[in-house]
C-alpha cells in the first residue's frame, strides 16, 4: 500500500506541475483552497494540484491536524515530505491514514499538499441576482460574472458575513479569447462555514474611483443550514 501511495505521489506531483504552469497561458490561476498556518505563518492560498508549502506547526504536530487546517474541508487528497535520510517520500492520505507513513510534521518542514476540490454545490451567474440560495455547512458555491479587467473594472466582494460564508482566495479570471483586451469571466468561490443567513454583495467598479457608483451590482441572500 505504501508503495502504491508513493507511485501516486510521483504521478500527482507531475500532474500538479502541469496544471500550475502552462506555457503561454493567459488564464490567471485561481486559488481553490487555503491553509491557515500558526505564527509566523499566515493564510496561504492553495491551487488545484500539488502545492509546496513550508509549515510553521510545532514539532510533532500530527498530519491530521495539518489537513484540518485546510479549507474547504475535504480538499486535501494527500501530503508528502521528502526524507533525505531514507531517500524517499513519506506520505499521508486522509482517506487511508492506516497506510500512511508521514504521521507527524515539524516546524519549517517543506511538504507537498495535493488539493482536489469537488464541484461546487451551486454555481450562480448574473441571472441569479436577487435570489435566495440555500446551502449546507461545508458546501461550496461559485459566482461567475462577466467583466473586462483591461478597462480598469473588476468585480469585488463588498458585503458578506464571513462567519457564515467565507470567500476562498482571490477571484479567478478567464478571458473569452487570446486577443488583447478581451473580456471574460470572473469566478468567486465561497464556502458555507456555519449556520446562518447573510447578504452577499459584489460590485463591478474601478477600485480607485471611490466617489463613483459601481457600474453593476450583484446581490443574493445566502441561507446556510
Amino acid at each position: 500500500m505504501k508503495k502504491t501511495l508513493l507511485m501516486a505521489a510521483v504521478l500527482v506531483l507531475t500532474a500538479g506541475a502541469t496544471l500550475l504552469g502552462v506555457p503561454g497561458s493567459r488564464v490567471r490561476a485561481q486559488s481553490e483552497a487555503s491553509i491557515t498556518l500558526p505564527d509566523p505563518g499566515g493564510v496561504e492560498q492553495l491551487y488545484e494540484g500539488c502545492n509546496n508549502i513550508a509549515l510553521t506547526f510545532l514539532n510533532g504536530t500530527t498530519s491530521e491536524a495539518v489537513v484540518q487546517a485546510v479549507s474547504p474541508a475535504g480538499a486535501v487528497e494527500s501530503m508528502w515530505r521528502y526524507d533525505a535520510s531514507q531517500n524517499r517520500f513519506l506520505g499521508f492520505s486522509p482517506a487511508a491514514p492506516q497506510a500512511s507513513d508521514l504521521l507527524t510534521v515539524n516546524f519549517l518542514d517543506a511538504v507537498w499538499l495535493c488539493i482536489s476540490v469537488p464541484q461546487p454545490a451551486v454555481t450562480l451567474s448574473e441571472e441569479d441576482a436577487g435570489s435566495t440560495v440555500e446551502l449546507r455547512v461545508g458546501d461550496t458555491m461559485e459566482v461567475v460574472l462577466d467583466g473586462n479587467p483591461t478597462t480598469g473594472f473588476s468585480w469585488e466582494t463588498v458585503a458578506v458575513d464571513a462567519s457564515v460564508l467565507k470567500q476562498l482566495g482571490e477571484p479567478g479570471f478567464e478571458p473569452y479569447t487570446n486577443l488583447i483586451g478581451s473580456g471574460g469571466k470572473f469566478t468567486f468561490r465561497f464556502e458555507a462555514v456555519a449556520s446562518g443567513q447573510t447578504l452577499l454583495r459584489l460590485v463591478y467598479h474601478r477600485p480607485w474611483e471611490t466617489e463613483v457608483p459601481p457600474e453593476e451590482t450583484f446581490e443574493v441572500t445566502v441561507v446556510v443550514q
